[in-house]
């Protein structure tokens, strides 16, 4: 740690006298970026643990950029994590104008050029270049925060793109890379040009552990004993006891349930009666959450009533957060989590115990990558409350003892390497390329290949652009025209839609045929949403497969099946069913014990459903399709209802419960609403909606009084 003092001469006045009023001392890290240019404009990437300063160094930048007159954009890839950048940022600099984007693809944020920090998760920013670029603009410094993320299959695409584009959008913008865990932080500095800032500086010691056979191995053994053979239930009764708060990490969401039950038992009876008080209220309000409680909702209910709770993609925000705050409070004990919690979320433990380093992958058990196993380790360790953390990682047996020296407790982790090669990358940002209208013959799109990570670590696309051109030719995405590409309205509309090209032609294809037909079925319509790109990973075991494929050889489906994987298109079936009963106004306990869909699940389903509802529907228009079919879809989907509710919800503070008790008491149109004195509202609605309900119905009335 060096005084801040020792940096007057390196840093803008006004900056040092804003950082002197909320630190006296600047971590390594943050140190050796400031003597490696970070207020002179340098690129940097920073590699170092957790609670290192990475999240100042992005600032100071931010800082400089707007003492420059200049804007700053913060990145990251997942939406918990920029939101929670944005409210630390902003509520410490009130004085800067910061703007939060993290919603809908269709959300057009008009106004973004009356910001200075733009705080965007990557898919919006990635959105919001393709809708609004000319309102980006002045640009003194972009963040990239986990920028390891590259090497993600999902996510990792649109990260390069957007370090690769930014590059060529803003030439004269620092980039600041982020990241706890980069193996190759050499290579990815040398792609940026940038300044390489490594460090193994941790505000609290990190011990990293073995346990095997009752003992905790660190160089010599100690003994645990607190009565039970299996590990997690030794570990955890030992824990317990020492009072300390422990993140548990296992494979899939299955075995994170069982891992809670089985600590549940175990320290639930030994709580404080203060502390049970307190835990019984929130999980009250965990089974408040949605309408009507899933099995999981009460599972969790009764586990967090023990101290304990789980956490992975099933779970709603609300049941998140609850369950993270009552965390930080100290009220719940232990979480037990799949690795996703690791990426992104500031939720420290004093204990980390990895309670397995083999999950099921496509090639059955495989090793956990060691910069998953260390982006876990790094949340032991709480900087206000301990000295030390402790990693704990289980090893079932004497081989998986070795493994865990040389694979993860080694130092050595995997390099970072490039995900943008795949044909739908290629194909969707190929389109991104011409519409931005910076290049303008298919020969100059390799010229972007060029500076991408990809092409710097030595892979070649160009058969690939090549046929991603060829296919936006043939399917009138874009033209030549006087020896230039031109991009047609069509390809102008999907590309601002964010979908796949492919997926875009799909729906062509779809509305063409809907165009001879009387009326759309409502399982054709939801069958082509599913069938699209963006439900890649849309899975059936192997019952439910052949259950949907003989389903298939019934159904008269308008989806294209030359242009969709077979087991895609089986599977779409399923899914389109799992929607259909959603607009039929099935609750969520039904999708959860019906097809297996948690809650966090299929609101993750539902959020992109109506995100391709509404592009079909953006498609139709432009190919002049009139029929409402696919209108009311996108409000049933919305919504939640059946098609005799779309009017009744129209009116604000009307939703799918509300709309159908109004149904069944024979208010079944507005007019009748309207007619509808405002005591019966009252006595169907209660007093607050229903007077606001009556105010909305009546306000042109009121005007004209008036």
């Amino acid at each position: 740690m060096e005084d801040l003092s020792g940096f007057n001469g390196l840093i803008p006045e006004k900056i040092y006298e804003k950082l002197a009023l909320k630190i006296e001392h600047f971590t390594p890290p943050q140190s050796s970026a400031i003597q490696k240019g970070l207020f002179e404009g340098k690129n940097m990437i920073i590699s170092a643990p957790t609670a290192s300063g990475k999240t100042l160094i992005a600032e100071m930048a931010i800082m400089n950029s707007l003492l420059a007159g200049k804007k700053a954009i913060y990145l990251a890839p997942l939406r918990a994590l920029i939101s929670e950048k944005y409210e630390d940022f902003s509520r410490e600099n009130r004085d800067v104008k910061c703007l939060l984007s993290i919603g809908d693809y269709t959300d057009k944020d008009y106004n973004i050029d009356k910001y200075d920090v733009i705080f965007a998760s990557t898919e919006k920013f990635d959105s919001i270049i393709r809708n609004s670029l000319n309102k980006v603009g002045n640009i003194g410094c972009v963040i990239y925060d986990e920028i390891h993320l590259l090497s993600d299959i999902g996510r990792g695409p649109t990260l390069e793109f957007l370090v690769t584009i930014n590059r060529r959008l803003f030439p004269n913008a620092q980039i600041i890379g982020l990241s706890a865990t980069i193996g190759n932080a050499d290579e990815l500095a040398e792609w940026l040009s940038a300044e390489l800032v490594e460090s193994d500086f941790r505000p609290v010691k990190l011990s990293k552990k073995k346990y095997f056979d009752g003992e905790l191995i660190n160089g010599k053994a100690e003994k645990i004993t607190s009565g039970y053979d299996d590990p997690l239930s030794n570990l955890s009764s030992w824990l317990f006891k020492e009072r300390r708060q422990a993140l548990v990490f296992s494979q899939n969401k299955r075995t994170v349930v069982a891992n809670a039950k089985t600590i549940a038992s175990i320290i639930g009876g030994k709580l404080f009666k203060e502390e049970k008080e307190k835990l019984l209220a929130v999980s009250k309000d965990i089974l408040g959450v949605l309408e009507r409680p899933t099995t999981q909702c009460e599972i969790l209910g009764d586990l967090v009533k023990n101290g304990v709770a789980f956490h992975h993609a099933g779970l709603v925000n609300k049941q998140r957060k609850l369950v993270e705050d009552s965390f930080k409070s100290g009220l719940i004990k232990f979480i037990v989590a799949t690795p996703t919690l690791a990426m992104g979320v500031n939720l420290p433990a004093n204990t980390v115990i990895i309670n397995s380093i083999r999950r099921y992958g496509g090639s059955g058990m495989e090793l956990l990558p060691s910069i998953e196993v260390e982006q876990m380790m790094g949340r032991a360790g709480r900087p206000k409350y301990d000295k030390e953390g402790n990693s704990i990682i289980v090893a079932r047996n004497e081989s998986e003892l070795d493994l865990i020296d040389e694979k993860y407790l080694s130092g050595f982790i995997e390099p970072i390497t490039s995900k943008f090669n795949s044909e739908m990358a290629i194909r969707k940002y190929t389109l991104n390329l011409f519409c931005l209208g910076i290049y303008d013959k298919s020969e100059k799109i390799s010229d972007f290949f060029d500076g991408t990570f990809m092409h710097f670590t030595g892979i070649d696309v160009y058969d690939k652009i090549s046929d991603a051109v060829s296919f936006l030719q043939e399917n009138g995405f874009i033209e030549e025209r006087f020896g230039k590409i031109e991009v047609t309205r069509m390809g102008k509309l999907i590309n601002s839609l964010y979908i796949d090209p492919l997926t875009g032609s799909l729906f062509i294809n779809f509305v063409e045929k809907a165009k001879k037909k009387d009326e759309i079925e409502e399982l054709d319509l939801l069958h082509v949403i599913f069938c699209s790109e963006e439900f890649r990973n849309v899975r059936t075991n192997q019952k439910e497969f052949q259950k949907y494929e003989e389903e298939s050889y019934e159904l008269s489906l308008s989806a294209d099946e030359n242009m969709v994987d077979y087991d895609r298109f089986v599977s779409a079936i399923k899914m389109a069913h799992v929607m259909q009963d959603w607009v039929s106004e099935k609750n969520e306990k039904y999708m959860e014990e019906e097809y297996g869909l948690l809650p966090g699940e299929f609101y993750n389903v539902l959020e992109n459903t109506k995100w391709l509802v509404y592009s079909l529907k953006e498609v139709a228009k432009v190919l002049n399709f009139k029929k409402k079919d696919i209108l009311e879809m996108e409000i049933r989907v919305k919504n939640g209802v059946k098609k005799e509710l779309i009017p009744l919800i129209s009116v604000p503070d009307i939703g799918r419960v509300r709309a159908r008790k109004l149904y069944g008491s024979g208010i079944v149109s507005l007019k009748l609403l309207k007619d509808q004195r405002v005591e019966r509202l009252s006595a169907l609605l209660g007093k607050a909606v229903a007077a606001k309900v009556y105010s909305y119905l009546h306000k042109t009335e009121n005007l004209l009084t008036e």
